[in-house]
């Protein structure tokens, strides 16, 4: 697994699978996940787009459908707050 500590990412498309992130900052970034091992640890995001591939958006559209997950809205309707569930 690659390893990443103390890292600034900032405008980048970066593949989360086989991964290892430890106080890392990710800005303005696309966050892509398949479904492969990861660790993240104490980081922190702004503005980024997460991207799911394969089996992670396979679960995606599990959750959604079970209702324990949002389906994202189209584009150009209102955004509702964010909110804990």
């Amino acid at each position: 697994m690659t390893r990443n500590e103390n890292k600034t990412f900032e405008n980048q498309h970066i593949v989360l699978d086989e991964g290892v992130f430890i106080n890392c900052v990710f800005k303005n970034c696309s966050l892509e996940y398949s479904g492969g091992d990861v660790y993240v640890q104490n980081c922190q995001g702004d503005g980024c787009q997460l991207v799911w591939r394969g089996a992670a958006q396979r679960t995606i559209i599990l959750l959604q459908g079970l209702g324990l997950m949002a389906p994202v809205p189209p584009p150009g309707a209102p955004v509702p707050p964010n909110r804990v569930q």
